[in-house]
């Protein structure tokens, strides 16, 4: 079985195990994606409205 990294980063991101400069090395080591950096981002935002 093959890890979600997005889910992963997204689930330690939104409980504040990681910030932004961890999910930022993910992207430089391509287990995700810049735009699913940038939905993981807007997700945090959308959690504090």
């Amino acid at each position: 079985m093959a890890i979600d990294w997005f889910e992963k980063v997204k689930e330690y991101y939104l409980g504040g195990y990681y910030g932004v400069e961890e999910v930022n090395k993910f992207v430089k080591l391509k287990k995700i994606t810049q735009e699913q950096a940038n939905e993981i981002f807007k997700a945090k935002e959308e959690e504090v409205e």
